[in-house]
């Protein structure tokens, strides 16, 4: 499969992850496990994910002028990442999530969104010249909406195909969807979005049809353990997620999002770059980290040759 030249635009946040054996209750005090520091943010952990996957990638995102916004910039570039659209905001500190997690690998996040939100159009404006030859714009809502709404419009401008990773879960207007080729959005953000309470196959596929009907091509519902729900014009399917021991979930959605931004294309066989995201997201829960668990592409090759060798003869 050929990769894509990628731009993510988002957020990055500093990982502050508690490990604890169960969540306090309200007013409740438990004892934590473990306390780790690492990179994280949606965007940045997309954009991870996109360039260990072989994709040619720019991160267009804000941090504070501080020591966690040095420290984000080093890191994504020492990923082979261009990180010269990562600007500084002065007076407000980078982006942080708090984020605790149980002994089921289950999670609970807190995020203060410090630099993440003064990210602007004007920003994104003077920085639309890294679209000029892009195959996919990424980007997800831990930024403005309005900032979110720039980066379409300079991807629509240079015929880039738009992903929109519709996290967190928010209302979102029909003058912002109409311009997005793929939406990928968790039961969850689905059920916001189109107002279905999804329960079985029929009202996912509901949900995907009013999704279709903003002008959106192609409709990714991610379903934790049971896989994804995959819909465009004329066919549906569910893909299974693979079978693995959960350690950590943080960062398995950015994990399939960055994934299917670096492999997506009119060439590429849809089931099959949706399979190899799966495959990634799923491999990517067994250790723990936003950013550290995400694998590389030797990983998901391996783990494909293994289990799926007759399906994927011939992809590289």
């Amino acid at each position: 499969m050929r990769t894509n030249k990628v731009i993510v635009v988002g957020s990055y946040n500093v990982d502050l992850t508690i490990t604890t054996n169960v969540f306090p209750k309200a007013g409740e005090t438990v004892i934590g496990k473990n306390l780790t520091y690492g990179h994280g943010g949606k965007g940045a952990n997309q954009a991870v994910a996109a360039a260990r996957s072989g994709a040619q990638t720019s991160f267009l995102a804000k941090v504070g002028a501080d020591q966690y916004g040095d420290q984000a910039i080093e890191s994504l570039a020492l990923e082979g990442i261009n990180t010269q659209s990562i600007q500084k905001a002065k007076g407000i500190p980078t982006g942080m999530a708090s984020i605790t997690v149980n002994s089921q690998g289950e999670n609970n996040i807190v995020v203060v969104s410090g630099a993440n939100w003064q990210l602007s159009p004007m920003d994104i404006e003077r920085e639309c010249g890294i679209f000029a030859d892009a195959d996919i714009l990424l980007t997800q809502l831990e930024t403005p909406l309005d900032s979110v709404s720039a980066a379409i419009k300079c991807a629509r401008a240079t015929n880039a195909i738009v992903i929109l990773n519709p996290a967190p879960a928010q209302s979102l207007s029909p003058e912002l969807l109409k311009d997005v080729d793929i939406i990928t959005p968790n039961r969850v953000e689905a059920e916001m979005l189109t107002g279905i309470h999804i329960t079985d196959d029929k009202s996912l596929l509901k949900s995907a049809e009013i999704l279709h009907t903003h002008g959106i091509n192609l409709v990714l519902i991610t379903l934790g353990t049971r896989g994804v729900f995959l819909s465009y014009p004329g066919k549906s399917m569910l893909i299974p997620a693979i079978n693995v021991d959960v350690v950590d979930t943080v960062g398995a959605g950015d994990v399939f999002n960055g994934v299917l931004a670096a492999y997506y294309s009119n060439i590429n066989s849809v089931e099959e770059v949706v399979t190899r995201a799966i495959v990634a997201a799923g491999l990517s829960v067994t250790s723990s980290g936003a950013q550290t668990s995400i694998p590389t592409l030797e990983t998901i090759k391996a783990y494909q040759n293994e289990h799926f060798q007759a399906s994927l003869a011939g992809s590289n």
